[in-house]
């Protein structure tokens, strides 16, 4: 019977969590500052277009291994 119910919690809350976290993304003011933010250092070749959580294209094109294109 115990099984039942922690089965059932798992599935459950892995449900929750699966479907609150899909839809983040940033507000436009943050998006904006971000984007200022690349401005002010130069960045130009940033894409705010692109989701990077997705697996696809890349944020930022990196044309060598040794080059390193990122603020942190």
């Amino acid at each position: 019977m115990f099984i039942h119910r922690l089965l059932f919690a798992s599935i459950f809350i892995v449900c929750c969590l699966t479907t609150l976290t899909n839809g983040a993304s940033l507000p436009n003011g943050e998006v904006e500052a971000l984007r200022s933010i690349g401005n002010t250092l130069g960045k130009t070749d940033w894409n705010f277009n692109i989701n990077p959580c997705d697996q696809g294209d890349t944020w930022l094109n990196q044309s060598t291994r040794y080059y390193a294109n990122n603020v942190t």
